[in-house]
């Protein structure tokens, strides 16, 4: 990239921040509009350490399913990304995703940070796709099922055809996701077809690269691909349970199954790169989530701000690995 381009991009990324800067600053105002901040800061101080730390120490258990999940895709890419390597590196990145802006931030940055632990450049965005796309789809799936449970659980009759529905096929959806990626299909590692096709041009020559990867990762065996499929699942049902856990540390007592679909919506919600680390959207979503069920909106807005500070968390210990990492740097000790 020359300097000019370098430049403009690096300008249209900071456009991008201080739009997303703005927007979570006007969702944040709106919400503290609405919901009366004494309100907002009764209902913190009443929260219960015991639980915060519950449902803290669970989100560090997620990074550990995670990073597990990605050695998995990583030994069938033939990357040399050991599973310590891999869960710094989720650390990490939630460091630079909250700092850095666009797409800087979590996606170009993991992308470095496992091309510095060994892997190819191709190979680590082909991991980031497919684990981004089989997170996509299991969340997709714990939505749907959740809800529909949940609506079964409440009694919903207007919505009982659909509740079961959803009960039934989300699970479905989810072992067919699976099957049709690692079984005998294998349409992960049928996309190294078009490699010759993008391969053609210089300036499309490294998605061909990422296509081989991606087949490489889709050449999963029954019982590794099995493991995929059940620690995906693990790690979202852990995502629930802390969520849980903020909420009873507010006094919030919803139901897990309640607090599932919840969690999975709000996950798919966030993904939206509108506001910096989905704050206002995570809040605004169970403000509306939970009016249903009697939560009381300052009691709800502070649940998303409890695990909006548990990210914080999550960013503190990134952060000192980062600093780890540079005190124990060559070039700082020479």
């Amino acid at each position: 990239m020359h300097g000019n381009d370098y430049r403009d991009h690096q300008l249209r990324q900071f456009r991008r921040f201080v739009v997303k800067a703005l927007v979570t600053v006007a969702v944040a105002w709106y919400l503290f509009t609405k919901v009366p901040l004494a309100d907002v800061r009764k209902s913190l101080d009443g929260a219960s350490p015991t639980w915060i730390a519950l449902g803290f120490a669970i989100q560090i258990l997620i990074r550990i399913v995670n990073a597990w999940r990605i050695r998995l895709i990583a030994a069938a890419q033939g990357a040399p990304l050991s599973f310590g390597a891999i869960l710094s590196v989720l650390f990490t990145s939630a460091l630079y995703g909250l700092l850095l802006p666009g797409s800087i931030g979590g996606g170009a940055a993991t992308l470095v940070k496992y091309v510095g632990k060994g892997a190819t450049a191709s190979a680590a965005l082909a991991s980031m796709v497919v684990n981004r796309l089989l997170e996509t789809i299991t969340v997709l799936s714990f939505a749907a099922f959740f809800w529909g449970l949940a609506q079964l659980e409440a009694g919903a009759t207007g919505s009982a055809y659909w509740a079961i529905a959803l009960v039934v096929a989300a699970p479905l959806l989810l072992i067919v996701s699976y099957v049709l990626l690692f079984g005998r299909a294998r349409l992960l590692a049928r996309v190294e077809r078009w490699r010759p096709f993008w391969e053609r041009w210089r300036v499309t020559r490294g998605l061909g690269a990422v296509l081989q990867q991606c087949a490489r990762a889709g050449s999963l065996r029954a019982m590794p691909a099995a493991s995929v499929c059940s620690l995906s699942m693990f790690k979202e049902l852990l995502a629930a349970l802390s969520a849980y856990c903020f909420a009873r540390s507010l006094g919030i007592e919803l139901p897990l199954v309640a607090v599932a679909w919840m969690q999975s919506a709000v996950g798919l919600l966030v993904l939206l790169p509108i506001t910096i680390s989905g704050l206002g959207v995570r809040e605004s979503a169970l403000v509306l989530a939970t009016r249903a069920y009697g939560v009381e909106p300052a009691t709800a807005l502070s649940w998303g701000l409890v695990q909006f500070a548990s990210l914080l968390g999550i960013v503190l210990i990134g952060g000192l690995i980062e600093a780890r990492a540079w005190w124990l740097s060559p070039a700082r000790l020479t």
